[in-house]
């Protein structure tokens, strides 16, 4: 996967690039009802990519509430399904602060920039 440019509207523009063997699908935007089935997809395709691991950089995501937790969740399990690691960037407190609240931040694997998180996987990456 090189790079994909799966949606960009006022909303979210999502992006997939494959970085050193992981694909990091970037969102841009605000993840509600009417955007997550886009990140969603952008998330299950790169987990049937043959890397060992996804990272979804949330850096740049404006909104993110009870549906953007769903769809981290929902990721969360397919890496489980697909036997790969999953690791979140959310640097910042638009996104990090709803999963401290939720507890959902004790599940994932968060970070605070695409090269710590790459940084984590380097064993992953050379087995």
């Amino acid at each position: 996967m090189n790079e994909d440019l799966f949606r960009e509207s006022p909303l979210i523009t999502v992006r997939a690039t494959d970085v050193a063997g992981v694909v990091v699908v970037e969102v841009e935007g605000e993840i509600d009802v009417d955007t997550a089935d886009v990140v969603l997809d952008a998330l299950r395709l790169g987990f049937s990519s043959e890397g060992p691991a996804l990272v979804a950089d949330l850096t740049h995501v404006s909104f993110f509430g009870s549906t953007g937790i769903s769809t981290l969740i929902t990721a969360h399990e397919l890496a489980d399904q697909h036997c790969k690691d999953f690791h979140v960037v959310a640097p910042h407190r638009a996104v990090k602060r709803p999963l401290q609240v939720t507890g959902v931040a004790d599940v994932l694997v968060l970070h605070d920039s695409v090269d710590e998180a790459l940084s984590a996987l380097k064993p992953v990456l050379s087995e």
